[in-house]
């Protein structure tokens, strides 16, 4: 597939263009909310029953993909890096919370699992969180990783401080049992170009994982949140004379 910067940017701006409610005789509508900016990549000519072709990573953008919320994270710890967390005002679990969420039914921890986008977990109590959780985060990819395949793993309340900022640019980028990636590349209320700097991020580090680079890239759309799709293609931005 033909993936090039002009393409790139004249797209994202329809998408940005489509996110307006038109309507013939009204005046545009914009709507309350800050849409997100999501791109999906559907990927050819890989096979997903080889493990070496599935990817799940964490990858640091250019820009924040978070501009006005706190990362929907949940910090795992104990003593200092605990009172850290409570104090930047993030959702935390100390180790008798998690000894309790273990006898919870499986349906809550399953529930549990879904409410966080990212687990960061002091290093001393990766045993038990593995233990106790790795059943119900594994299958969603949100098992805390170390660096360089993941941030979620700290020691002290200033690599706490460090992770939260970071997670503010932290995407999970994966692709497992489906040849389609879909990701968040941040908010309709940032500026352009940062949006444009982030999908260049992202789309550059697929390819870098596809074994034939952009050929192995199928299609590609970018939308907002409520918007309509737009196909990245010279073909689809002509008809609609962008």
């Amino acid at each position: 597939m033909k993936v090039d910067d002009k393409l790139l940017r004249r797209s994202l701006n329809a998408a940005i263009d489509f996110s307006v409610i038109k309507k013939d005789g009204f005046k545009d509508k914009i709507r309350k909310f800050d849409e997100s900016i999501d791109l999906v990549i559907n990927i050819k000519d890989v096979n997903l029953n080889d493990p070496k072709n599935r990817i799940d990573k964490e990858i640091i953008l250019s820009n924040e993909v978070i501009v006005k919320d706190k990362p929907n994270i949940c910090v795992i710890a104990s003593d200092e890096i605990l009172l850290e967390a409570k104090k930047i005002g993030v959702d935390t679990l100390d180790s008798d919370g998690l000894i309790k969420l273990n006898n919870e039914e499986k349906k809550y921890k399953k529930k549990f699992a879904k409410k966080y986008e990212f687990f960061v977990v002091e290093d001393k109590m990766m045993r038990d969180v593995a233990r106790y959780l790795a059943r119900f985060l594994g299958p969603l990819g949100k098992m805390p990783k170390p660096f360089p395949t993941g941030y979620g793993i700290i020691s002290s309340p200033d690599d706490l401080k460090v992770a939260f900022d970071r997670y503010k640019k932290v995407i999970r980028v994966q692709m497992k049992k489906q040849p389609i990636i879909f990701i968040k590349i941040g908010k309709k209320s940032m500026e352009v170009d940062k949006l444009f700097e982030n999908m260049k991020t992202v789309v550059n580090f697929i390819g870098d994982q596809m074994p034939h680079k952009f050929n192995n890239f199928k299609s590609m759309y970018l939308k907002s949140t409520m918007g309509k799709p737009v196909n990245v293609t010279e073909d689809f931005l002509k008809s609609i004379e962008v």
